[in-house]
Formats: structure tokens, sequence, C-alpha cells
């Protein structure tokens, strides 16, 4: 179990780490694009992207 725990974070540190090498610019302009959406519309994006993920990890195992 944490095993795969730990598998999972490394997974998603390689391609955090994979995003900034190869485009640091595509992220200033993502993050930038994010400053102009309202707090609200942000927590519906993190929302939405949580239940992505969970129903990912589901399908998954």
């Amino acid at each position: 179990m944490i095993s795969n725990l730990l598998l999972g974070i490394a997974a998603v540190m390689i391609a955090e780490g994979l995003v900034y090498l190869l485009a640091p610019y595509a992220i200033e302009k993502v993050l930038e694009a994010l400053k102009t959406l309202s707090i609200s519309v942000r927590r519906q994006l993190g929302a939405i992207l949580l239940v992505a993920g969970c129903i990912l990890v589901l399908l998954v195992t």
C-alpha cells in the first residue's frame, strides 16, 4: 500500500518536473490565465480535477 502511494507521488513529481523542464513559458501563461479567474471558479476547477482523479484511481484499481 505504502509503495503504491509513493509510486503515485513519484509519478506526479516526474510529470510536474517534465512540464517545468520542457515548457516553462507555457506554465507562466497558464498561471497568468488562472489569475484572471475568480476564486470560486478556481475552486470549482480544483473540485472537478479532484473528482476526475478519484474516478481515475477507482477505474485503475
